[in-house]
């Protein structure tokens, strides 16, 4: 199993800048299999994020030739941290059990996500202030807040903040969180072992606080829609919190329903915007802060000018940066920061819409103002559908700025990733197929450039 393993890091090595490989590939162990999962070693919980977010799913790839068993990867820290404790999978709230996920005592919350370490901007400030208004039960109209942003803007810290400060300061207050994907695995779960009123019970009569998570993801879960709908009517009528986030207004979420869209639509919006370059530079002093660091302003200045993504993107190349600063042994200088940017963020730049777009129509076959058309025909249609999933992938463009791209709507690109991320769960592997092969093509089209 290890000689298998040494040959999928070297396929790695071959597509991989060598900076990337020797900082986030060279360090990882190989830990045994369980079942369908194939467990690595990382070093720590930046170590993870980093694989799981850029390098997932050509992991799993390259693993299923050496391990056809294997279905999903699963992580374990091996230093920096106390025995007995590790990170969740690949599937992060899927890797608890029905009964698990029915019977922890209380919501589990970072506690890195506070409201004295989120930073506020103009980006933000409104946000903050609604979610703050709530932790402290002001009054408000509807005790509702709506958090909207793209991915990796904040709208999960806030919602953990809420809970962390309502767990010290009012701990008598029922606070549930939830993603939506928990409510309806729980909802599942009491249907089938006859313990639905016990559900209903604890979301509703036996909840003073509900903070939900991801409401994308009830496109199309019809049943679920509808028990929801009834919980937040009970929690209004009571005077109760509701918090819920979402990366959509509810009336562009496709196949929601008009009773949901017309209860979320009525309860007050938060939007969250990418921070300014004032706000990044915040994030990096704070950070760099937490972490006992001491960041020269030019160096400062120069990751937020090129990391302009979202905060992730933002953090990961500051983690990065110190990482390299602990194992080398090197000051942080410029130049350093000028090397892990290149390592960190040379696929994300590089990539545009346009080139994503290219890759698609010649592989296709088709030209760009076709893949742009109106054209329902079902092969142009699944070019485009590919075509949006991938820029999600590997650009940091927003649902918007893709849809321009597409002549569309930044609710049907959200329709089509959503889409074509179920059709590849559900049908054989011919499509997933079709998409890593395109996949692969935009790699390679990024090493030649």
């Amino acid at each position: 199993m290890d000689k298998n393993w040494q040959q999928i890091k070297k396929r790695l090595q071959e597509f991989l800048p060598k900076g990337q490989y020797n900082l986030w590939v060279s360090t990882v162990d190989f830990l045994g299999l369980e079942g369908e999962r194939l467990v690595l070693g990382c070093r720590n919980r930046f170590h993870i994020e980093w694989l799981r977010e850029k390098l997932e799913k050509r992991l799993l790839t390259e693993v299923r030739p050496y391990f056809p068993e294997v279905r999903k990867l699963y992580y374990r820290i091996v230093s920096d941290q106390p025995a007995g404790k590790e990170e969740q999978g690949t599937e992060g709230p899927q890797q608890l059990s029905f009964r698990e996920l029915i019977t922890r005592p209380k919501p589990s919350f970072n506690p890195r996500f506070t409201f004295d370490r989120f930073v506020v901007g103009n980006c933000n400030q409104f946000a903050y202030a609604a979610t703050m208004a709530i932790a402290n039960t002001k009054q408000m109209y509807n005790q509702s807040l709506y958090l909207l942003s793209e991915t990796g803007l904040g709208k999960s810290h806030l919602s953990h903040a809420i809970g962390n400060y309502l767990y010290t300061q009012k701990p008598n207050l029922r606070v549930q969180y939830v993603t939506t994907e928990q409510f309806a695995n729980e909802m599942i779960f009491a249907l089938r072992n006859g313990t639905i009123q016990s559900f209903k019970e604890k979301f509703r009569a036996g909840c003073d606080v509900l903070l939900l998570e991801k409401i994308e993801f009830l496109s199309g879960k019809e049943k679920v829609q509808n028990e929801l709908v009834y919980t937040l009517d009970e929690l209004m009528d009571r005077g109760k919190s509701i918090l819920c986030t979402g990366n959509a207004y509810p009336k562009d979420i496709p196949k929601l329903s008009t009773e949901l869209q017309s209860r979320l639509g009525g309860i007050l919006m938060a939007p969250i915007d990418p921070p300014d370059f004032k706000t990044r530079i915040e994030i990096i002093k704070r950070k760099a802060h937490s972490e006992n660091i001491r960041i020269p302003m030019e160096v400062a200045e120069y990751l937020a000018e090129q990391a302009r993504g979202d905060i992730r993107q933002l953090e990961s190349c500051l983690v990065g940066m110190i990482a390299k600063t602990n194992i080398l042994g090197v000051p942080i200088t410029l130049q350093l920061a000028q090397d892990v940017t290149q390592t960190m963020l040379d696929r994300l730049p590089r990539i545009t819409i346009e080139h994503v777009q290219q890759v698609v129509c010649e592989s296709f076959q088709i030209s760009v103002e076709v893949l742009q058309s109106s054209s329902r025909r079902k092969e142009i249609a699944m070019a485009r559908k590919i075509g949006m999933y991938l820029c999600r992938q590997y650009t940091t463009e927003s649902l918007v700025s893709i849809g321009k791209s597409f002549k569309r709507s930044h609710s049907s690109v959200l329709y089509a990733v959503n889409g074509l991320n179920k059709e590849m769960e559900a049908t054989s592997g011919k499509l997933k197929r079709k998409v890593e092969y395109v996949s692969s093509l935009l790699d390679k089209s990024c090493l030649s450039m």
